[in-house]
């Protein structure tokens, strides 16, 4: 369980590859820990390794081995799908803008925009910038050094990849480095839709300042959009946190509940995948759909749907180990990973990120504690079994 939780912490910071990774290592941990411990009950006997012989239960092995290596192979089939999963999914995940963080410590505002018919806004947090053109007209954005750099007009968008500015906006960061302001024009059509975002240095981080961004206008009429950059108020991170960690202990105090936990599970679950969905939907741009969006938040999304199955799994039978690294994942993946809507106080996402954070981390602790304590109790060998030395 430590290099688990080490594990998905790690994914959090190193990136999708490592993420792919360590999500292949769980799901062969799962069955492998299932297996090595004979997950489900066995005739005539108790759960996980202990069973009848002559009507006299034996003391289970250390462990029972059922199934001989089958939890080795597993383990490594689930490794082959992890690396098969990484060379898919890198590529698109990382082609646009679908790197924005969760929560930022600063707004963003669109003041004015001096050409009708266009409209801007700061979208996902600040960290992008959204044009759209309704006034019949092609409007130019110029970049850092002046170049052209998007053209929006009635044939959609098209972006000029010559452009120093395109190749810094492809990350969040706006740190890459390449182009040439100086060279002609290569453009490129993105969209048939006059609707684009971008991310743009001049509007983004502290400190507290005015901006603003040049356009042009059927190629002769220059146009301006001004805003500003304010400080966001934060929230009562502590408050947040503390209600989640009473959250988590008073769910693992429940451990006894076996529908209780099941149902913790289901809602937690539940409502970790609506947010996930629903921040992918509100980030969504022509560029970069729905599709995209959702690949960028594969790995939380995938985790807050195995909590879903194991919850309605835990309502028909004991999966106590399961529902236990389920939950550790959880908190973990989308808890402590998506903390920074519990710091910060704008979010890119849904309004309600904060509570489905918040909730993620507590089911998930919870069900960790809960399924953990459940799974060591129904191992720890009985009296009667104790005083036997018969074992299979």
């Amino acid at each position: 369980m430590p290099l688990l939780v080490l594990g998905e912490i790690a994914a959090t910071r190193v990136g999708c590859r490592a993420s792919a990774l360590v999500v292949a290592w769980r799901v062969g941990l799962t069955f492998g820990a299932a297996q090595r411990s004979g997950l489900g009950r066995m005739p005539g006997g108790r759960r996980f390794g202990c069973v009848a012989v002559g009507g006299c239960a034996a003391r289970r092995a250390s462990p029972v081995r059922s199934g001989g290596f089958g939890w080795v192979v597993k383990v490594a089939l689930a490794g082959v799908v992890g690396l098969v999963a990484v060379v898919l999914y890198s590529g698109p995940a990382s082609a646009h803008g679908a790197d924005a963080p969760v929560a930022v410590n600063y707004v963003v505002r669109v003041e004015s925009v001096s050409v009708p018919g266009v409209t801007v806004r700061a979208v996902e947090g600040g960290a992008r910038l959204e044009l759209v053109n309704r006034s019949g007209r092609e409007v130019v954005v110029l970049g850092l050094q002046g170049e052209e750099f998007l053209r929006i007009g009635r044939r959609g968008v098209e972006e000029n990849r010559a452009s120093p500015t395109w190749v810094a906006s492809r990350s969040v960061s706006g740190v890459a480095a390449g182009g040439d302001a100086g060279a002609a024009p290569d453009w490129r059509a993105v969209s048939a839709e006059p609707r684009v975002r971008w991310h743009d240095e001049r509007a983004r981080e502290l400190p507290a300042r005015s901006w603003s961004v040049p356009l042009l206008v059927d190629s002769r009429e220059p146009g301006i959009i001004r805003g500003s950059i304010a400080a966001a108020p934060a929230p009562a991170t502590g408050w947040w946190w503390a209600g989640a960690v009473v959250g988590a202990v008073a769910l693992g105090l429940l451990w006894r509940q076996k529908v209780v936990l099941a149902l913790a599970a289901l809602g937690g679950g539940a409502v970790t995948t609506v947010w996930i969905v629903e921040a992918a939907v509100l980030a969504a741009s022509p560029a970069d759909g729905v599709g995209v969006q959702v690949l960028a938040r594969l790995w939380p999304l995938l985790t807050a749907v195995a909590v879903l199955v194991v919850g309605g799994l835990e309502l028909f039978k004991r999966v106590d180990i399961v529902l236990g690294i389920a939950g550790a994942c959880l908190a973990v993946m989308v808890g402590v990973g998506d903390s920074a809507v519990l710091r910060y106080g704008s979010l890119a996402g849904p309004q309600w990120g904060r509570w489905a954070v918040a909730l993620a981390f507590a089911v998930g602790v919870g069900l960790a504690v809960a399924g953990g304590v459940r799974w060591y109790r129904s191992v720890e060998p009985t009296p009667q079994s104790a005083q036997t030395d018969t074992a299979i």
